[in-house]
């Protein structure tokens, strides 16, 4: 009995692979990642302190000889 079992095991367990083994195989879709363009960051000017010309730092003057 107990040579019986195993041999039914040991069949279904080689049908089973057999199964598996020329089962077609199904391709997954690849998906095509675009690559992804970094984004300069948004300066926010909206609060920014006017410009006083008078208060405007002189020119650097020429290094002279």
């Amino acid at each position: 009995m107990k040579k019986a079992l195993l041999i039914a095991l040991l069949a279904m367990m080689l049908i089973s692979m057999l199964i598996t083994a020329c089962k077609p195989k199904v391709e997954e879709p690849v998906e095509e990642v675009a690559p992804v363009e970094e984004v300069a960051p948004v300066v926010d000017t909206t609060q920014a302190a006017p410009v006083d010309p008078a208060a405007a730092p002189a020119p650097a003057a020429p290094a002279g000889k």
